[in-house]
């Protein structure tokens, strides 16, 4: 395999907010008298917009979600961020050893997105950032990931994307690139079902993969 440009997602991937959104979701939805199992909460949930994730769990219930649903979810996110947002482990030493073009694309609104990346002092190292306000479709559309290559100035199918939700997979896919999918926290034969070319459980098998396709400069995590 050979690739000019990396992209990655960026819940997840960079940042580890996938289990605090899931657990939010899981809590609230239980309140509601709906109880939902770490698996369908991966499949249902992950990956994908929190505008998307409101319409499923109305379908899920069955009726009008409460009107304060959607300012307690933000509010309970947004605390969780403040107290417990962390880097995935591995990724600032994968970042610092890349000597490819790389980018970011994700679901996230602008503004989540940001308050990540400033947080974490990872915003001056993606100068190239993209997110759910700059395209027509979210993923699982390949609006998001054909935008970025497009930026990049690298063609599709030189681009290789890091991924770990099955709507973000499928958004590499379509948009004609190989995916990896990160598996620590996802079910991977799900992931490989959806698209991807090969999965990883941690950063560390990740940067060797990369170091083996020139990618990276080898750099201890």
């Amino acid at each position: 395999m050979s690739f000019k440009a990396i992209i990655f997602d960026c819940d997840g991937v960079i940042v580890d907010t996938e289990t605090i959104s899931n657990n939010i979701f899981q809590a609230k939805l239980a309140a509601l008298g709906h109880s939902l199992t770490d698996q369908d909460i991966q499949t249902l949930f992950t990956g994908y917009t929190t505008e998307k994730n409101l319409e499923t769990v109305t379908e899920i219930l069955g009726y009008s979600l409460p009107k304060n649903f959607k300012s307690e979810l933000k509010a309970a996110y947004q605390a969780e961020m403040e107290r417990h947002l962390e880097c995935i482990p591995g990724i600032p030493e994968i970042l610092q050893s890349l000597n490819c073009p790389f980018a970011m694309a994700t679901n996230a609104h602008r503004s989540d997105m940001e308050f990540k990346l400033v947080k974490l002092g990872l915003n001056q190292i993606f100068t190239q950032r993209f997110c759910v306000e700059d395209v027509k479709q979210p993923k699982p559309s390949p609006d998001l990931y054909l935008l970025a290559s497009k930026n990049l100035g690298v063609h599709a199918k030189d681009c290789l994307v890091i991924e770990d939700s099955i709507a973000g997979i499928k958004a590499g896919v379509a948009a004609g690139m190989t995916v990896f999918a990160f598996s620590e926290q996802m079910n991977e034969s799900e992931q490989l079902k959806a698209g991807a070319s090969r999965c990883f459980d941690s950063m560390r098998e990740l940067k060797h993969q990369l170091e083996e396709m020139g990618l990276s400069r080898q750099i201890a995590i």
